[in-house]
């Protein structure tokens, strides 16, 4: 009797993937206010506050400054998100390449908030976006980097 050798399944992490889903709408959905903006087309009035209010407008610049740039990483987390949980070799590079953007768009202020401690507002909920985003683009990355060979 010849003993077979046991595949092991393969078992993305899902709190990975759905995370990258949800920035992924993020940045779509941050990505088409600016492109609205800058067409002057009329935003509905229940997306008035993310045009005039301060908080959701610094929260939205977290995901990048310009719109066509935004709906391109959205689009690509999602993709990402999407593959991972068939395990695809290609999600995994593109999920690479969005989690390092991620990390690197609020490298500078982490640095900033690590370096004067009392310029973190504890108040001021749009710190809290930029600084998730950084933790989960740092330890997505990491995460990724250690099991590469679940994409293989």
């Amino acid at each position: 009797m010849s003993e077979k050798k046991k595949e092991m399944k393969k078992d993305s992490n899902e709190l990975l993937n759905f995370l990258m889903i949800l920035v992924g709408i993020l940045f779509l959905f941050k990505g088409i206010m600016d492109v609205l903006a800058w067409a002057g087309i009329i935003v509905p009035s229940w997306l008035s506050d993310f045009a005039t209010d301060p908080d959701l407008a610094a929260a939205l610049t977290s995901f990048g400054s310009q719109g066509l740039i935004s709906i391109a990483l959205g689009f690509w987390c999602l993709v990402a998100g999407i593959g991972m949980f068939r395990e695809e070799e290609y999600a995994m590079g593109i999920g690479l390449v969005v989690l390092s953007i991620m990390a690197i768009t609020g490298v500078n202020s982490v640095i900033g908030w690590i370096a004067n401690p009392i310029s973190f507002d504890l108040a001021y909920w749009p710190n809290y976006v930029v600084l998730i985003a950084f933790i989960i683009g740092v330890l997505g990355f990491v995460w990724l980097l250690f099991t590469y060979k679940r994409y293989d």
